[in-house]
């Protein structure tokens, strides 16, 4: 027998979780895109700048404050860096050489990294028998999902592992982010945007005094980095944010088990990028680990006393 949680426990997190699988899934198209003529460094530059400016209006014209206290505001500088200067521009530049379905499947492994971290730093989240068995089966998902038996697989792996750490400074940004500032209960809109602040500092020096101006600018790339500076970064973050202080740091990380799938079909809708056999096995396995880490499911037999 498998029992479901309450409708009022999932009404409180699965619409956010539902938006940012979404945003985030279709991410990966954008990023593909711009990078056909930006600068790694230049897109991570661009991304952030916009979603700053994005925020920081929201947070002018509804009356919000800005972050001005010190210890709020040295967690939010880190992060700034950990969760989006580097990672971004790891992506942006993984992009010139993976397709932007490959680049979603990569990100599912942070809900195992979130997982495993949150073992040794989150005692309220320790690993539940269910949880368990929930993250192996999503691991074996996401390694049919990469299909890691694949040539092409073997023939860029050093792309993969810039990826790979890219996912893994997002999973340390979950966990950190709940362990440090969830206590704080900041204004997510407000939070964020500090936070994007201090992230833009170094990927703007680098790209003002570091790299060469784009040779052209395609109608296509400039459309992709406004919804990705938009939409994927400022909107998307602060959505994150909230999420991660109403599911916790583990079940907040399973979008990225959810955000491969998307990213599968708006790779193939809107880039025609080809879509091998093992995916859809991969993403049912995905899913269903999904339900089993966020408690969607909790089948009897997994139960501990």
């Amino acid at each position: 027998m498998i029992e479901f949680v309450s409708e009022t426990q999932v009404k409180r997190w699965f619409p956010i979780w539902l938006a940012l699988s979404i945003t985030f899934g279709f991410a990966f198209v954008f990023i593909k895109v711009a990078s056909e003529f930006l600068d790694p460094f230049q897109q991570s530059f661009i991304r952030i700048s916009l979603g700053l400016i994005a925020l920081a209006l929201v947070v002018t014209f509804s009356h919000r404050k800005f972050v001005t206290d010190f210890n709020a505001a040295k967690h939010l500088a880190f992060l700034g860096i950990i969760g989006q200067a580097i990672p971004f521009t790891l992506f942006a530049w993984g992009s010139h050489y993976l397709s932007s379905i490959a680049s979603g499947l990569v990100n599912s492994m942070m809900a195992l990294f979130t997982a495993m971290l949150a073992i040794l730093l989150l005692p309220e989240e320790k690993l539940n028998r269910s949880r368990q068995v929930g993250l192996f089966i999503g691991f074996i998902g996401v390694l049919i999902l990469l299909g890691i038996w694949d040539e092409n697989f073997r023939g860029t792996w050093f792309a993969y592992l810039a990826l790979t750490m890219a996912t893994f400074c997002y999973a340390i940004s979950s966990i950190y982010t709940r362990k440090n500032l969830s206590p704080l209960n900041l204004d997510p809109i407000s939070a964020v945007t500090t936070q994007l602040f201090f992230g833009l500092i170094p990927v703007a020096i680098i790209a003002i005094f570091a790299t060469s101006p784009p040779t052209s600018y395609p109608v296509n790339g400039l459309i992709s980095i406004v919804i990705l500076g938009v939409m994927g970064t400022g909107i998307a973050l602060a959505l994150n944010f909230e999420l991660i202080a109403r599911a916790g740091a583990v079940a907040a990380s399973t979008v990225s088990y959810s955000m491969p799938i998307v990213a599968t079909f708006a790779g193939v809708l809107l880039l025609k990028e080809k879509l091998h056999w093992y995916e859809p096995i991969g993403a049912a396995l995905a899913l269903l680990g999904i339900s089993l880490v966020q408690g969607l499911l909790k089948p009897k037999f997994l139960k501990t006393n």
